[in-house]
């Protein structure tokens, strides 16, 4: 089973906006590279079952910056925390 990976858009005042739903993380990063390239607004891609965030955008100076933050994203939970 794949976890979808929702997109949201991030405004200035913290709000977040849900945009479209994908299935894999290659598809959810390219789509966050093309909105970015269109908004200076900020994107986020959750993973569904944990709401963690997989993938964040920052755009500054007209660079864009895509931060991956989790690989195992057809995991349907995150790896455990060493305690």
């Amino acid at each position: 089973m794949r976890t979808l990976l929702d997109i949201l858009k991030k405004d200035r005042k913290g709000t977040f906006e849900w945009l479209e739903t994908v299935n894999d993380i290659k598809t959810a990063k390219a789509r966050v590279l093309q909105l970015s390239s269109e908004s200076m607004e900020e994107f986020v891609v959750f993973r569904g079952p944990d709401l963690q965030v997989v993938v964040s955008s920052q755009t500054a100076d007209g660079n864009v910056l895509i931060s991956l933050k989790d690989t195992q994203s057809d995991s349907p939970f995150p790896p455990r925390s060493r305690q």
